[in-house]
């Protein structure tokens, strides 16, 4: 067994866990029927191919070929061990934990992991009761019109500017500095012991999309010395390059596929407090690529609103370049000078930032006019370094229709021939691989294809797993070819450990598709008993029999070549030996003979 909990135990925890429900905590699903669909979250994709079976509590991609079900699933979004993924899902639904297995069984990074946010929970609930206390912290939240509602749904607190209060406290909670340390809470001295890392802060508790306490972010008050802004460092649970602030708020609320993305904590809070609740903060100004893949999950929309200073600007590019790369529609929101989203909504409210969003300029119409500005149009040296950059930009697109029409707009700006620019978007489109590349969005997520085990689908490769499937969905027929057939008929591995399984007890076992996946390890594996799960029946009822006896005869027949072929070559090599033949040689060769003779006459009577 690959696990070391009871199987009984692995299976009721699946089952306490629906599979969608889960699913939906790191990416927007659609209903469709009985099933659930979303773009996949384990390779990139501009349309969904990534589907969720409600009745059979299976997820399988037709992508990437990802399946499974809701352990899987788990290990493989959050990179878990088996053991440790179903811990978490018991956790979740809390179900006690059987004594075997749980020392050894959960690696000791789930065990930090699970200090770490036990920690953070403490000291998310210490400082959120040290603002209550606090006047100065509280003025300034309220003075910049946040709500105590507000304050209270995204956990708003203040670390004291003692230095030690929270080590103290958490220390009579049975917290030592350790986990502490582990945990971002304090960090170690340069001349020895430690400090609490925030002090005298606004204090963000940073909550990921399952809503657990990952980090924290701090605001100093007052001109002290330090970052304005401050956050945990990395830890276990928190790493920035990956986090979206306010994306456990903002998903509930994703309208036409489409978020809002700003720089900080005050941006998304002051937003969701005028109404607009779909914003999340990338943490600071660089924008990573992991933060775009986690975005993808949730929208196709996205509207950038940093600042309007020039890092916000350089930035806003960064993050375009890298959403437009993955297949996202990007527009840009263009706030007045010195302002930042805060500011704005707080001046002009929900329907004057609504305004701006209808207003927001798609990515290379953004670029563009940024040019624009920098150079002047009516002096030739800057029509000539607009032009030059204006064909880098335009040499990136890879739609040529739109290609077309952008080239067109500027050689009219600049007043030039649009052959003389299209020659110079072409020349560089061409030196960048991009001349005639395919545009209609698929595959660009550069998946490699999965390996199945075997290349070819050979004829009874396919016979054996038609029969599989039809024992999957009849048990009468399940112990009817239970009685038929051997697991040593299957030449798949995969396929003769899955005809082992549901031949158990003479094919009169209860057999669950969800649990079965269980049964196997490595994802490939997985992946191809999922599909094999997904598939209807080859026939209607009335052609079952003749679909079995064709199987059954097509692997039949692939058993007695098989066998043929090895008694040819051995018949071949004895018979080279000639006169030197051993006694016992002698009789294995006139044995071979026999068999192969007797396979040819059974070949041709077939």
């Amino acid at each position: 067994m690959k696990y070391r909990f009871p199987e009984e135990f692995v299976n009721r925890v699946r089952e306490a866990n629906d599979l969608a429900e889960i699913a939906s905590e790191y990416m927007t699903l659609k209903k469709s029927g009985d099933r659930y669909l979303g773009l996949c979250p384990f390779h990139r994709e501009d349309t969904p191919s990534f589907n969720i079976s409600a009745d059979k509590q299976l997820y399988h991609c037709f992508g990437c070929g990802a399946g499974g079900n809701v352990i899987t699933f788990i290990m493989n979004i959050e990179n878990l061990s088996f053991v440790d993924a179903v811990k978490m899902l018991a956790d979740r639904c809390r179900m006690p934990i059987p004594e075997q297995g749980l020392q050894k069984g959960v690696s000791e990074r789930y065990k930090t992991m699970g200090e770490v946010l036990k920690a953070n929970v403490a000291a998310a609930r210490y400082y959120a009761a040290a603002l209550k206390t606090n006047k100065k912290a509280m003025q300034y939240l309220t003075g910049r019109g946040i709500s105590e509602k507000i304050i209270r749904q995204f956990g708003l607190g203040y670390a004291p500017a003692d230095g030690n209060s929270l080590t103290r406290h958490l220390a009579g909670s049975g917290f030592g500095l350790k986990i502490l340390e582990k945990a971002g809470l304090v960090s170690p001295g340069k001349s020895g012991g430690t400090y609490e890392r925030f002090r005298d802060r606004v204090m963000f508790p940073i909550i990921d999309v399952r809503g657990r306490v990952i980090g924290f972010g701090g605001r100093m008050l007052g001109d002290g010395k330090g970052a304005k802004y401050l956050n945990s460092p990395e830890t276990p649970l928190f790493h920035k390059g990956s986090t979206l602030y306010g994306l456990n708020w903002a998903k509930k609320h994703i309208v036409n596929g489409e978020l809002i993305v700003v720089e900080g904590y005050m941006d998304v809070i002051s937003l969701h407090q005028h109404g607009i609740k779909n914003a999340v903060a990338s943490l600071g100004t660089a924008f990573t690529q992991r933060q775009g893949e986690t975005l993808k999950r949730y929208c196709t929309n996205v509207i950038v609103a940093y600042d309007s200073d020039a890092a916000g600007r350089a930035a806003a590019l960064r993050g375009m370049d890298i959403l437009q790369g993955m297949g996202c529609s990007v527009r840009i929101l263009q706030l007045p000078e010195g302002k930042d989203p805060d500011d704005y909504v707080r001046h002009h409210g929900k329907e004057g930032f609504e305004e701006l969003v209808s207003r927001a300029m798609p990515l290379v119409d953004y670029k563009i006019a940024l040019l624009e500005k920098r150079y002047d149009l009516n002096e030739r040296g800057g029509r000539m370094e607009y032009l030059k950059e204006a064909a880098g930009i335009l040499a990136k697109l890879e739609s040529e229709l739109e290609r077309a029409e952008y080239i067109k707009m500027v050689a009219h700006k600049a007043e030039v021939y649009e052959a003389t620019l299209r020659e110079e978007v072409l020349r560089l489109a061409k030196k960048e691989g991009r001349r005639g590349r395919n545009i209609s969005g698929k595959n660009r997520h550069n998946n490699k294809n999965r390996e199945f085990g075997y290349s070819v689908k050979t004829a009874n490769v396919e016979a054996e797993k038609t029969l599989l499937v039809l024992m999957l969905k009849d048990k009468k027929l399940r112990r009817r070819l239970a009685k038929s057939l051997k697991s040593e008929d299957f030449t798949d591995r995969l396929h003769s450990e899955l005809f082992e399984i549901l031949g158990r007890e003479g094919g009169a076992g209860e057999v669950k598709d969800a649990d079965l996946v269980n049964a196997f390890d490595g994802q490939q594996d997985i992946d191809r008993v999922v599909t094999i799960l997904q598939q209807g029946l080859p026939v209607s009822e009335e052609g079952i029999d003749k679909v079995i006896s064709d199987c059954i005869h097509t692997i039949t027949i692939y058993k007695i070549r098989k066998r043929s072929n090895f008694l040819k070559g051995e018949i071949e090599r004895l018979a080279l030996r000639g006169m030197e033949r051993t006694g016992d040689e002698e009789e294995q060769y006139r044995g071979y003979c026999e068999e192969f003779m007797d396979i040819q006459r059974k070949l041709k009577g077939r």
